[in-house]
């Protein structure tokens, strides 16, 4: 075991030897092995052949990797220092992925089963839905356009409206003469007769409705604006604010 040319090669199945000689085997016998890396290599393969021994893999794993082939019809048994452990490993390997498969075969027929009922539901429930559509469709049939109701006076008031919103102070005091007007309408078509706007007025009681008081203010400024003689001087936020004192009258009894 002196000869250096064991020393250049790192050999797993050599140093098994050197260990194994030590206590009392008979792998000593590769000292007598001469020749080249190659043969000494081969030599080493084959001594357990030669000295009845087994080799270094048989020893831990009761076979060559060469011969340990197993069968699809019967386990294998491993035989070595290491082999039940192996045996026992491939069982229990063997036995979790057979449990796998029965376990994955039932997943997949209940999972197959319970897609295909709710599919079946699915469609089920949207031919139950047209159905009622259907149905309704053909009880209610289709209801007309809700029409709003448009006061006639409206787009007249808006006319007059827009006049006070303009640079002309005829178009104001225009409005505000018109608005009058429209006030003896409403006073008319609520039981108030009279000859003028003024007339109507008075025969209205006190709080005979909530606009009472501005129908008051905006028809005493229309009596300024009306009259020749007076100084009254009407601007354009002045004729704004009346024309809306005469609105919140209209819109009290739905006129505009």
């Amino acid at each position: 075991m002196t000869d250096p040319v064991y020393l250049s090669y790192v050999n797993i199945q050599y140093w098994y030897c050197v260990i194994y000689s030590i206590f009392g085997g008979k792998c000593t016998e590769v000292d007598s092995i001469n020749g080249s890396v190659e043969a000494t290599l081969s030599a080493g393969a084959n001594v357990g052949a030669q000295s009845g021994k087994v080799d270094f893999w048989s020893w831990l794993f009761g076979g060559s990797a060469s011969t340990d082939v197993v069968s699809t019809s019967a386990p294998v048994v491993h035989g070595g220092l290491f082999g039940p452990m192996l045996d026992t490993v491939f069982f229990f390997g063997n036995l979790i992925g057979t449990l796998i498969s029965f376990l994955w075969s039932i997943y997949s027929f209940l999972a197959y089963t319970v897609s295909g009922l709710l599919f079946l539901a699915i469609v089920g429930l949207l031919v139950y839905l047209f159905s009622i559509r259907f149905s309704e469709g053909a009880l209610y049939g289709s209801l007309p356009p809700q029409s709003i109701n448009v006061h006639p006076l409206r787009d007249r008031w808006q006319l007059l409206l827009n006049g006070t919103r303009s640079n002309d102070p005829k178009l104001w005091r225009q409005g505000i003469l018109e608005a009058d007007i429209i006030l003896g309408e409403v006073l008319a078509s609520v039981g108030y007769i009279g000859k003028t706007t003024s007339d109507q007025i008075l025969l209205v009681p006190e709080n005979a409705f909530v606009t009472l008081p501005f129908a008051w203010e905006a028809h005493r400024i229309r009596n300024f604006v009306s009259a020749s003689s007076s100084n009254y001087i009407l601007t354009q936020q002045e004729a704004f604010r009346v024309m809306k004192l005469y609105e919140q009258v209209f819109q009290e009894f739905n006129f505009i």
